[in-house]
């Protein structure tokens, strides 16, 4: 799992999901499933309070 504030878009999912799997490479991980994305604050949330996640399952 890799976390981020502020705003999201596209491009800026791709970039985390991208940071989380070059880690998960380096230490010989493998992944289990799809990335996914998880924002949990409502739209009102001030951009350096909210809580983004990129989420990676990983093999046994």
């Amino acid at each position: 799992m890799i976390s981020f504030s502020g705003f999201y878009n596209s491009q800026k999912v791709a970039e985390k999901t991208l940071e989380l799997e070059q880690w998960m490479k380096v230490r010989n991980l493998s992944a289990a499933g799809a990335p996914n994305f998880a924002r949990y604050n409502p739209p009102w949330t001030l951009p350096f309070m909210r809580r983004n996640e990129i989420m990676i399952n990983l093999r046994d």
